[in-house]
């Protein structure tokens, strides 16, 4: 399961539409608190997550998964409008696996997911 942490409704569909429509499972989530709350019942096998976010932003949540435990071995894929080399080069050396700059394209990230190994059997 590859869950999308992203704030703007319309990119989140687009994000969920296309990897479950190439074979994976996917659930959307408009804010950390959201995604968060499910962490308590289910943990992804990968996480797509926005830097800004409403409430703790990307960055702190990205911490926070690497500081638990539970959570510190989850692949993260950063996706952000902010391109800066800065930007990418923190996300990266807290943890994220990978960085995608907004725009971006949605078979670009299914790549991306592809490469985490996690597609359903079938």
């Amino acid at each position: 399961m590859i869950w999308c942490v992203e704030d703007d409704a319309g990119i989140r569909e687009i994000e969920t539409y296309a990897l479950q429509s190439t074979g994976f499972q996917a659930r959307g989530f408009e804010d950390g608190a959201a995604f968060q709350e499910a962490l308590k019942s289910q943990l992804p096998e990968l996480i797509i997550l926005d830097v800004m976010l409403p409430g703790k932003d990307g960055v702190t949540l990205l911490r926070e998964l690497r500081a638990a435990p539970a959570t510190r071995d989850i692949p993260v894929i950063m996706a952000t409008a902010r391109g800066a080399e800065y930007d990418k080069i923190q996300s990266l050396d807290l943890g994220a696996d990978d960085y995608l700059v907004k725009p971006f394209g949605v078979m670009e990230m299914v790549s991306r997911s592809n490469d985490s190994e996690i597609k359903e059997a079938g």
